[in-house]
């Protein structure tokens, strides 16, 4: 049937190219094809940037509020670029379809079904595996476009799916300007002689849980988790002699030593949950376990009742720091004889190394529990030297219950008074504990009595330096009056210097994603996308210079108004041999009866709207068709 030829709508503009129904020359079908690869090329840009932390998106508000936040962000960009890249691939696919068609010679009727948005994935898998037929009854074009067409159909969830399979989030705490304060924290250096004033306050600041000093939240962060589980070790820890396992642990200030100190604007700021301290000095605490100690060894010998352990220490190469805990044997102290029998004494049993140094770091806290929330080095590490005698004397303090061979008393402070000297006992107790486990041959007291020995060691850099309780026992007494005396203004309570800054946080999320699963997402999204817009800048510059196919929003009446079957010599297919294809049920004799066959577009002529009459009008009732 001849139609009329289409007028230019009153409501477009004149600058946007029109004809015969075509907005910018081109059909309908192309249009929305190109209108959804574009949305689908620009969500899934988004979607990149966002994942790659280069989005805008990252700095509103709503989006770093919460990890649920942040993760929804990218859901959403992600699967809003799967549908338009879903309603690209089928766009593009029909835009391929009419070209096809359009051609003088058609398409043959296997590709057109391989190409028709209406044949399913169960359908495409029969077309491209062609009932088990060879090449020459069922060719391979119909078999390659039914699996690209599978490829796009199951690369969209796909995509979905890779794009969340590796999703985490950061925290971030960034400092509010505006209460940014010089504030005294930090590491300070080892000064062993601050140990004899730490006086009672040993029963508060050293306990039972002295051996987790140095996985501790309040203070230490493992700098080396990808080390601490080699063949042998266990969290840093050797499980026989045969290994030596490396440990680096970060020892920073602790929040409630100078939670006390801390400006009152900041104690009445209750909106932010962390506080930052920039460009702290902290220890960096390199440990390496079952080493050879040798050299000229100074060893301490502490008891508590029958039990009896020695320290031990001595001055390696390159500022390095060897220790070593004996405990005496079980059998020794069950008979009381650990002193009339020292033959167990001076030998190394548990040996460790440390390499101690200096490095800046940024350091979150949480200001309802303490605990180091972020940790973040700014510098480089300096190595300082940490003499063993001075370790030695510090540890006479620190580790003293009775000292079998010296008279002398810790001295007593004014302001804390003698100490008590329960936590040596504490240790005597576990040396003991440890002995025991040895004489049962119990695997697990070489870890314990070595994490014993490194967390000593990092008690004693921690609470022996200038300053320690300076924030903390009397943060407000100010220098000079006439209750101080130069006693409690010096060592552990002497004022340390205001080398770094201080600021209530901010708390921001921000999304992680693997970077092999993102570098997938680019390369299989970029490919997809890619292959529409190859497509379709083909078919859109065929269509701008030959083609006239209109095809609608609806595939099958496009087809049923549009298409026509024909056989190979040309011939119109009749309804009868349609009848006869219908109620073929050999799938094999099926796909040769339909090989073939082509199916073209059928040719419409064009005449003026003036010429459009109405059925019946001036004795004309119908017109004819045109095959």
């Amino acid at each position: 049937m001849p139609r009329h030829k289409r007028q230019r709508p009153s409501w477009l503009p004149r600058w946007v190219p029109y004809k015969d129904g075509r907005y910018l020359g081109l059909a309908r079908q192309t249009i929305l094809a190109w209108s959804s690869t574009v949305l689908a090329l620009s969500f899934f840009l988004m979607t990149v940037a966002y994942a790659a932390e280069k989005s805008k998106f990252s700095k509103v508000k709503f989006v770093h509020a919460s990890r649920s936040n942040t993760i929804l962000v990218l859901r959403i960009l992600s699967e809003i670029a799967g549908v338009f890249l879903a309603g690209s691939i089928y766009s593009t696919f029909e835009v391929v379809q009419w070209v096809l068609i359009s051609r003088p010679e058609g398409i043959r009727l296997p590709q057109f079904l391989a190409l028709q948005s209406s044949t399913g994935p169960l359908g495409l898998l029969v077309l491209a595996l062609g009932k088990g037929l060879p090449a020459s009854q069922w060719p391979m074009m119909p078999r390659y476009m039914s699996l690209l067409r599978l490829m796009g159909e199951f690369a969209v969830p796909v995509l979905g799916v890779l794009i969340m399979s590796n999703v985490n989030t950061n925290v971030l705490y960034t400092p509010i300007k505006s209460t940014v304060t010089p504030f005294s924290v930090g590491m300070e250096p080892f000064n062993g002689s601050v140990a004899a004033q730490l006086g009672t306050m040993e029963d508060l600041l050293f306990n039972m849980a002295y051996v987790t000093f140095l996985i501790n939240p309040l203070h230490a962060v493992d700098l080396s988790p990808g080390l601490n589980n080699k063949n042998g070790c266990a969290k840093g820890l050797s499980v026989n002699d045969e290994t030596s396992c490396f440990r680096h642990i970060s020892i920073a200030q602790e929040y409630q030593n100078v939670d006390a100190s801390l400006p009152t604007s900041f104690v009445q700021n209750l909106d932010s949950d962390a506080l930052v301290s920039l460009n702290q000095q902290v220890y960096g605490l390199e440990y390496w376990d079952n080493v050879n100690v040798t050299g000229n060894l100074q060893c301490e010998t502490f008891s508590s009742g029958p039990g009896y352990y020695q320290f031990c220490a001595s001055n390696g190469d390159e500022d390095e720091l060897l220790a070593a805990l004996i405990p005496c044997p079980i059998e020794l102290v069950n008979q009381g004889a650990c002193l009339q029998d020292q033959r167990w004494m001076g030998k190394p049993k548990f040996t460790s190394s440390l390499k101690a140094s200096f490095f800046n770091a940024t350091i979150a806290y949480d200001r309802q529990d303490g605990r180091i929330l972020s940790h973040d080095i700014t510098t480089d590490a300096v190595p300082v030297t940490i003499s063993a005698s001075e370790v030695v004397e510090a540890m006479t303090h620190i580790l003293n219950t009775t000292q079998p061979f010296r008279t002398s008393q810790q001295p007593s402070t004014q302001l804390l008074g003698y100490p008590s000297n329960m936590f040596g006992r504490l240790v005597t107790g576990h040396m003991y504990r440890i002995g025991k486990m040895m004489a049962n041959n119990n695997p697990a007291a070489r870890q314990k009595g070595v994490n014993s020995l490194q967390a000593l060691l990092g008690i004693t850099l921690f609470y022996c330096q200038n300053g320690v309780l300076s924030q903390t026992v009397l943060p407000f007494a100010p220098k000079g009056n006439g209750t101080a005396t130069p006693a409690s203004q010096s060592g552990a309570f002497g004022r340390q210097d205001q080398n770094t800054f201080i600021a209530l946080a901010q708390t921001r999320y921000r999304i992680k994603i693997g970077r092999g699963t993102l570098i997938a997402y680019i390369v299989l999204g970029g490919v997809a996308l890619a292959i529409c817009i190859i497509a379709l800048s083909i078919g859109s510059i065929i269509e701008l210079m030959k083609l006239e196919a209109e095809p609608t929003l609806w595939p099958a009446l496009d087809f049923w108004t549009q298409c026509r079957v024909e056989t190979a010599d040309g011939a119109l297919v009749p309804a009868d041999k349609r009848s006869d294809l219908a109620w073929i049920r050999d799938g094999r004799q099926l796909f040769k009866e339909i090989e073939p066959l082509r199916v073209k577009r059928r040719q419409r002529k064009l005449r003026e709207a003036t010429e459009l009459s109405l059925p019946g009008a001036n004795g004309e009732g119908r017109h004819e068709s045109s095959n």
